[in-house]
């Protein structure tokens, strides 16, 4: 093995196996790595990318003279960083051999170095290395850790260096520089932040500016979030987008629901004001007059409030992955029947297949005698099936016809393309949904689709059990676009191709997310 191989995910800890490349050359690796979404647009399809590129694996010898050091292993950090995988990054560069990676590598440890909030290190990395690298990047560093031990002399020259090299003009930086310094700076504006800009920040005590967060990259976005000098309203902006985009722990968000400023007064009209003035802060409100109550029913009622504004307000998709903790508090009791569908759903939505089992088994038992419960029961039967829920439910074609004639009665306008969406994804995780049914209703699809060599591929190097190539190509069709807007026939493909490598649950969970997406 080369350095290229190395990785931090073995079988045991979700890597795709040391022999995944076996039989794709290293040239098409490249091509492949290069050709990655930047953020892939499904959380699943993010999940999978995560482990793509950390996973220890075994990486065929170029057939050429090689150019550039560590070509595999360099495109992989390059990805991590910009997915906003900071802590797995650090972990995957923890494991390279001092000196033995490029100007790349070097770049990406002192970034993460700070990201993680560990600047000293990341000066004495800069010290060492700063002059074997000619870029931009290093004169600035250097003018950062100068900046930072007060060093006025060095940083002078180190700016006027800067100028002479026609360095790209970075106002917000030479200011933040100065507040470092210990002068009075106003900085109104940050728009495109980084690594640096955050240390300086951070040795400055100075406020994060708003166009910071809406604008900043997803590693930028759980350093803002969890920056304790930071003004508590950009670090719950940064912390909801960042768990929108699977970069931020769900937990970091939850800690800063909880810790919204609120009188007794505004906790009890929570739900009042997060369907008039939906924000963060409001949002907040109702997560922590929710955490705190201690009735089950007026706990499921703001939990419910809390879903449903968030789906009208675009945000279902972060409030669910705090909500569900507090769901997980609560018991399909009788006077909890009511609230079952969305906490069922709502638990699929986070892959939680066990905890969503007693909802459903409540629905459907008292579906017998109750047609409410039986209406609810029939809503989330298809996505009990995509989730491989076996122990509450079977395969019923009578089930699939039943719920496809209620979706067309109370939705007749679109219910052929959504009964067939439904089709395509439970025929992609084995159900006995013939393709037919499913690809005349689709016609010519409104989504986005890759090229038609790419889905090619993708069933070549599925069908050869070429694992890597075949989730590169999987990331690379379903690509940054959400999995509401993606051709089915393309998630059909991708979620079958992942199968037959064996990677079942991927599959299952692409496949629970894009009928979450679809409003199933």
């Amino acid at each position: 093995p080369t350095i290229d191989s190395i990785g931090v995910l073995d079988p045991s800890r979700g890597g795709l196996g040391f022999a995944m490349w076996n039989g794709t050359p290293q040239p098409r690796i490249l091509r492949l790595l290069d050709s990655l979404p930047t953020l892939p647009g499904s959380h699943a399809m993010r999940s999978l990318q995560r482990r793509l590129l950390l996973t220890t694996a075994n990486v065929p010898a170029s057939p050429a003279a090689a150019t550039e050091t560590a070509p595999v292993l360099t495109r992989r950090a390059e990805l991590l960083m910009r997915m906003g995988a900071v802590s797995s990054l650090s972990e995957l560069l923890r494991q390279i051999p001092r000196n033995a990676g490029g100007e790349t590598l070097d770049r990406l440890q002192v970034e993460t170095l700070i990201l993680s909030g560990d600047t000293q290190a990341a000066c004495t990395q800069v010290g060492s290395t700063a002059g074997d690298h000619a870029e931009i990047f290093w004169r600035k560093a250097q003018i950062v850790c100068d900046a930072l031990a007060r060093e006025s002399g060095r940083v002078d020259l180190g700016i006027t260096l800067l100028r002479e090299l026609k360095a790209p003009d970075d106002q917000p930086f030479y200011r933040l520089v100065e507040a470092a310094m210990g002068n009075n700076v106003v900085l109104d504006s940050l728009p495109e932040s980084t690594a640096l800009h955050l240390a300086l920040l951070r040795a400055a005590n100075m406020p994060v500016p708003p166009d910071a967060v809406t604008k900043a990259s997803p590693a930028m976005l759980t350093a803002i979030a969890v920056a304790d000098y930071a003004a508590y309203e950009p670090r719950l902006a940064a912390a909801e987008r960042g768990v929108s985009l699977g970069v931020v722990p769900p937990g970091v968000l939850s800690e800063l629901y909880n810790g919204v400023q609120a009188t007794p007064k505004e906790l009890a009209d929570a739900i009042r004001t997060l369907e008039a003035s939906p924000s963060p802060t409001s949002r907040a409100a109702l997560y922590r007059r929710a955490s705190i109550d201690t009735d089950p029913v007026k706990k499921a009622e703001l939990i419910a409030a809390g879903l449903r504004f968030a789906a009208r307000d675009g945000v279902y998709d972060h409030a669910v992955r705090v909500l569900d903790d507090l769901i997980r508090q609560l018991q399909p009791t009788a006077d909890l029947v009511w609230f079952a569908p969305e906490a069922a759903r709502a638990l699929y939505a986070v892959g939680d297949i066990e905890a969503a089992r007693p909802w459903l088994v409540a629905l459907r038992d008292r579906g017998v005698e109750n047609p409410d419960a039986r209406a609810a029961w029939l809503r989330l039967w298809p996505l009990a099936r995509l989730a491989g829920e076996t122990q509450a439910t079977i395969w019923e074609q009578s089930a699939l016809d039943s719920w496809a004639a209620t979706l067309t009665t109370q939705s007749p306008q679109d219910a052929e393309r959504r009964i067939a969406i439904m089709s395509a994804l439970l025929n992609a995780v084995g159900e006995p949904v013939e393709p037919t049914d499913f690809i005349l209703a689709l016609g010519a699809s409104g989504g986005t689709a890759p090229a038609s060599g790419i889905t090619m591929g993708l069933d070549s190097a599925a069908a050869a059990g070429r694992i890597g190539e075949t989730v590169a190509l999987a990331l690379i069709a379903n690509g940054t676009t959400p999995p509401r807007d993606l051709d089915p026939v393309v998630l059909n493909r991708s979620i079958q191709a992942l199968r037959l490598i064996g990677l079942e649950k991927d599959a299952r969970r692409l496949a629970l997310e894009a009928a979450i997406d679809h409003g199933f």
